[in-house]
């Protein structure tokens, strides 16, 4: 039993870690990048069930019309929740399709919960949805295919992936 506790707590290690590493590298990123302060601001924390959790205020900036915000802009907070999902994961994830149903408009006026998780991994293609939710009502959701970005590697020197090409 220590034994096996052992590789779980290494495991865990491990995972908080690649976490954490592509979270860094993500820092410039519109939506959730700590150094991009035009973006969303968007900050996330992943339960233990996996599933990635912001609370997003909506600004005047982010409208389409008066008082509602930007369909766009809604797409960009499920993309990135189910990213944040797929980093806890250990998984640079890029879009691969996303399908969106808008059951009502979202208000600039409230707060936006926004959710994102994985569902399955089928020979590489994370099947995932996403969830906004404001003023305790389901107002958008999404199901996506993400795929794991090719040979990413860090690159530290642009802040950023660098994807090698192959031969």
């Amino acid at each position: 039993m220590a034994l096996i506790m052992s590789t779980m707590d290494t495991t865990a290690t491990t995972t908080e870690k690649a976490s954490a590493d592509l979270e860094a590298l993500h820092r410039e990123c519109f939506a959730c990048g700590v150094c991009n302060h035009s973006g969303l601001n968007l900050h996330f924390d992943v339960g233990a069930d996996g599933v990635a959790t912001a609370v997003w205020r909506p600004s005047p900036a982010f409208r389409s019309y008066p008082d509602r915000v930007h369909g766009g802009v809604i797409a960009t907070l499920l993309d990135s929740a189910i990213v944040h999902a797929l980093f806890e994961r250990g998984v640079a994830g890029v879009t691969a399709e996303l399908t969106i149903r808008y059951l009502q408009s979202v208000n600039v006026s409230d707060p936006v919960h926004v959710t994102g998780w994985v569902e399955s991994n089928r020979h590489g293609v994370y099947l995932c949805c996403a969830e906004v939710h404001q003023a305790g009502l389901l107002a958008v959701r999404a199901t996506a295919k993400f795929m794991a970005m090719p040979d990413a590697s860090p690159d530290l020197s642009t802040n950023g992936f660098s994807t090698k090409p192959n031969p």
